[in-house]
């Protein structure tokens, strides 16, 4: 088996678990680095973050460019705002300011992180409380872009 036919066939599960099931079922058939980096990455990561990552790239699959940059900022201006958890600054917590490297999750299991948690990264409704401003992508005109977005 080829290492593109082992990444299809982990990375096809339909969820974050199907995925890191499927890496660990390989590591007991395989002895391969990046198996066994790929499962310490996604143990080690938020769970949150990646049940949001990979929503983000499966339906970026049937986007447009500008559709996926604007869900992109819908989702991480969600993040930003911690309502959904405070996890995005537990990051820079442990990564860059105490620097234990051992960041808190909450939840801290992907099992524990609900479909809805992820549905509300995704709505437009969410930010709109806030001071956030609607992504407003430049438009090209006459060889210039305009419509610069207000961040």
């Amino acid at each position: 088996m080829t290492r593109l036919d082992m990444i299809n066939q982990c990375f096809c599960g339909e969820s974050c678990e199907e995925i890191l099931s499927s890496l660990e079922h390989l590591a007991t058939q395989v002895q391969e680095k990046w198996v066994i980096d790929a499962i310490t990455s996604m143990k080690s990561a938020n769970p949150l973050g990646l049940k949001i990552f990979l929503r983000t790239i499966r339906e970026g699959r049937s986007k447009n460019i500008e559709q996926c940059l604007e869900t992109e900022y819908i989702a991480i201006s969600n993040l930003i705002a911690g309502k959904i958890s405070h996890n995005y600054y537990e990051g820079a917590r442990a990564m860059l300011i105490d620097k234990d490297k051992k960041p808190q999750w909450v939840p801290s299991k992907l099992e524990d992180v609900t479909e809805e948690m992820v549905a509300k990264c995704f709505s437009r409704s969410f930010t709109e409380d806030d001071d956030w401003l609607p992504l407003q992508l430049p438009t090209k005109t006459s060889g210039t872009h305009v419509g610069a977005s207000k961040l």
